[in-house]
Parts: structure tokens; sequence; C-alpha cells
């Protein structure tokens, strides 16, 4: 039943990931609306005209912003490896065509969680999503290696609320609003941490945990390595942005009951230093020297370019990006094909160029650590390491 209500939320709330791009060319914030039924609603009608754009400034801003900022660096690098045509047209990319029909909302029955989110009941109506493959704009060796998938034609699913309710013993899926500033905006985040609450038969909490933010974005990434180091869950919920993930702000007193007590490690955080370097949307933290001291010894790990150097119970190792061709072979043997030695020592050699770290973000005066911006620096970057020829490669292991 989840995964339906995710679907649903993400039909309702989001359309398809390609449409943030429509938001490429503006910063503006996003209007919001003067109640959460109105922001439900004013989903709807934009869903209902087909309005893209709409639907996605719909979105609560901070969500909007994040899909937005990392949508045109990965389609150039999709473009680059020659996954996608050179002339896609980004609007299209996805391949997904969403109607909608009859939806209704019950606002009598709208549940007000606290202050800044309320969930919204979809009683009636369908959702009808439309995937075809012929649809992405694959370029053609894509599609060949797709063989009979990329000729499969239309594939359709309906979601009919009234039949989800019923399936769900009377319970309505729910779209979660949630109030930035004065006004409301339906949240995609909020939505799917409510949908799991009800697969699991659980309640929002009645109060929060507290984001406690660094004062700079150096000591956001130390004081979430320490407190993860001490098992402090709280702590390392509580150091992530509350724009971004409010959401686990939210419902984190739940998920600390869920896991219950954590135990610390055997490690200690005797130092950090980062470089940084402004990416979008919030600054890259970069080790540049990492101390830490477990079971009363001493490890260290230093950065000088595009090289390693560990230091651990007397012995020093370094690594360079030059040398990763040399271990992998070295390592592997003769059981790894050429063409793969060479894509491992690319991507490697471009995780140790670009370095291994963490995007910070500062929100009112304070620093957190983004964790979707995190992953979505490591994916570019992963993504840059790559050339044409490794996708080639690719598909002729799959075939």
């Amino acid at each position: 039943m989840i995964v339906t209500a995710i679907v649903a939320v993400i039909a309702l709330a989001a359309g398809t990931a390609a449409t943030v791009w429509a938001l490429r060319s503006s910063d503006d914030v996003a209007a919001g609306s003067e109640s959460p039924s109105s922001a439900a609603n004013n989903l709807l009608s934009a869903l209902g005209s087909g309005d893209i754009l709409g639907i996605m400034n719909g979105l609560a801003p901070a969500e909007a912003k994040i899909s937005k900022d990392y949508t045109e660096a990965t389609i150039s690098e999709a473009k680059r490896l020659e996954i996608l045509k050179p002339d896609a047209d980004p609007n299209k990319v996805s391949g997904v065509q969403i109607k909608s029909e009859g939806v209704k909302f019950d606002d009598a029955a709208a549940e007000k969680v606290n202050d800044h989110l309320t969930i919204n009941k979809v009683v009636e109506g369908k959702i009808t999503i439309t995937s075809d493959v012929k649809d992405v704009p694959l370029t053609d060796k894509l599609v060949d290696a797709l063989g009979a998938e990329a000729n499969k034609g239309p594939q359709t699913e309906t979601i009919d609320f009234a039949k989800e309710m019923a399936d769900r013993k009377g319970k309505p899926i729910g779209i979660a609003t949630i109030k930035v500033g004065d006004d409301w905006y339906p949240s995609l985040f909020y939505t799917i941490a409510n949908a799991a609450l009800e697969e699991e038969d659980l309640k929002w909490p009645a109060k929060g945990i507290t984001p406690a933010g660094a004062g700079s974005a150096n000591d956001a990434a130390k004081n979430m390595v320490e407190k993860a180091l001490a098992g402090d869950i709280e702590g390392v919920i509580a150091l992530l942005p509350p724009d971004e993930m409010g959401v686990l702000h939210d419902v984190g007193p739940v998920i600390l009951e869920q896991i219950g007590r954590v135990p610390a490690t055997d490690a200690k955080l005797i130092e950090l230093e980062t470089d940084s370097k402004d990416v979008t949307g919030g600054t890259l933290l970069t080790i540049r020297k990492l101390v830490l001291e477990v079971e009363g010894e001493t490890g260290e790990i230093t950065r000088d370019g595009d090289c390693y150097t560990a230091k651990a119970q007397g012995e020093t190792q370094r690594l360079c990006a030059d040398e990763i061709t040399q271990l992998v072979e070295q390592q592997g043997g003769r059981n790894i094909p050429s063409a793969a030695i060479d894509v491992i020592a690319r991507v490697g050699a471009q995780v140790l160029k670009d370095g291994v770290g963490v995007v910070a973000t500062e929100v009112d005066g304070k620093w957190y650590v983004s964790p979707f911006r995190t992953y979505s620096e490591l994916v570019l970057t992963l993504m840059r390491g790559l050339q044409p020829s490794d996708i080639d490669e690719l598909i002729k292991a799959i075939k």
C-alpha cells in the first residue's frame, strides 16, 4: 500500500522528474496558498490542466529547488555520455504522461498534525500514468541495447482513489501540505513519510527534533562526524537542513523510538580539516586532514592534490589518481577485463581529484549537512569520470 501511496503522491505532487527543468531559468520562490486545502486543490488544478510548471512550482520551495539544482547538470552529463540525444528536450526526457480525473479531497477529514503540517485526504477520482520508452530521447545505441523492451509500447497504470481507500480499510491516501513562512505548499517528502507511518500503523509525534546547526560549514561536517561516531542519531538528525529535511525533524522521535539505542563506536574524532568550494545550493567540503582515535590507536588520512596518504599503526600508504590503474590491475589480476579496469581507474581517479566529502547548506545563519546534495554531488563526480566508450562497454556486457 505504501508503494501505491508514494506513486500517487509523485503523480499528484511532482508530475515527472524532468518537469523541474521548466524552472531552470528562474530562481523565483513558488507562490504558496493561504490554507492547506487550497494548496492541495491548487495542485490538483495544475495537474488537471497539464500545467507542468504549475505542478512543480506548487511544491514546497526547498523540495522544488533540490531537484532543479541538479537536473541541468545530470542531463548535461547524460548527453555527454551519449545516453541522451544532444538535442533532447529536458521537458520530455521522462517518457511519462499523467492525467487526473475527478480527484476530490475531503476537507473535513484533513488531519492537522501541528501548526505547519496538515494531511489532506484524497477520497475520489483517478490518476492515470502512461509511460513509453519510445518517448525518452535515448541515443540509437541505447535503443538498440534495450531491444524488445524499447518496442513494448505505452504502459499504463491507473490509481483509483476510492478503491485504494476501500483496500486500506477506509483510510484515504493523504497528501501532506506544509507551511513555509505564511504560505502553504504540498510536500512530496512529508507525504512519503506519512505513507510510511500509516504502513507501520504509527502516528506523527506531538513534538519533533529541534534543528541544531553549526556556526560554519566545517563545524557542521565536524559535528556530524562526532554525532555519528557517538551513536547520537538525534544529534545527526538535528544537523540536517530544516528547509530540505524538516520532515526528518518532525518524524524524528518516531525514528528514534523504532531504532532504539545505538551504541557508540570505538572511534573518536581528533581533528578534521576540510577544503571548501562552492557548488550548486551549498558548499562542498572535502577532507584535507582526518585524524581518528580507535581503541587508543591514532589513524590519520591527509590529502595533497589528488593524492591521499593514510597513516596507522606505524605504517604509511599513499595513493594518487594516476596510480589507480596499476592498483586495480594488481588487485584484480587477470580476472578483470581491460575495459573494466579502464572504467574503474577513470572513475577512481575522478573521485580522488574531486575529493570525498559532504555538502553543507546555510539556513538562517546556521550550517547543516545536506544528504540530498551530498549524494547528488557524488553521483555527478562518478558520471564525470566516465566516457562515452564506457557506456559502450557496459552495453556489450549486458547484451
